[in-house]
């Protein structure tokens, strides 16, 4: 192969400059960092398909035992749980009653119940509460809870005197409606 003479030329003078260059310490490229250690390209692009998405999806509820899921997503940071406990305190009527919508509804299957407790705020003589209703619907499988009514009614001491037997038996301890009376009420999604 012939090769032009100007290509020659240009060959001889970096050439030259490369002898120069070399003579000054300027021919030394930087050494290159050992690259071993880091991942590839490749490596990098796996652990990125790799890596869990924020889940779009309500969290579930508590639960009575916790499980380690597994899900790939992961939890917001601003994101809630659903309580599985609902509480209000109630204050009763005169007539003792008052009614409690709840925040959200209690589904349960078909013929059960969810557990409702509570807890009487007075000073006078005992106070009994009991649920009077509930207000549900139904679709065949699961009843949909969504409201309880409650009656209160304030105990009464026995008189000082009983005469006859049929007194005491004829007695009625509840002196009647228990109004004003504040109740602490709680439901809960049944756990068993």
């Amino acid at each position: 192969m012939i090769l032009h003479p100007r290509v020659i030329l240009i060959a001889g003078v970096a050439a030259a400059l490369g002898a120069v260059a070399a003579r000054a310490g300027l021919d030394v490229p930087p050494a290159l960092p050992d690259m071993s250690g880091y991942a590839t390209t490749q490596a990098v692009q796996s652990a990125i398909s790799a890596m869990p998405a924020p889940g779009t999806a309500t969290p579930p509820a508590t639960a009575l035992d916790g499980t380690p899921g597994t899900s790939t997503l992961y939890a917001r940071a601003d994101h809630t749980h659903a309580a599985r406990v609902q509480r209000t305190v109630l204050t009763t009527l005169a007539d003792g009653t008052a009614t409690w919508t709840f925040a959200r509804p209690i589904a349960v299957p078909t013929g059960r119940l969810p557990p409702i407790a509570y807890m009487v705020e007075d000073t006078g003589t005992p106070v009994v509460v009991q649920i009077t209703g509930r207000t549900m619907t139904t679709d065949g499988t699961m009843d949909t809870h969504t409201a309880v009514a409650i009656r209160a009614q304030r105990a009464r001491t026995l008189p000082a005197a009983l005469t006859v037997l049929t007194a005491l038996v004829g007695f009625d301890i509840f002196g009647g409606s228990a109004s004003g009376v504040r109740v602490n009420v709680w439901a809960a999604d049944p756990t068993q």
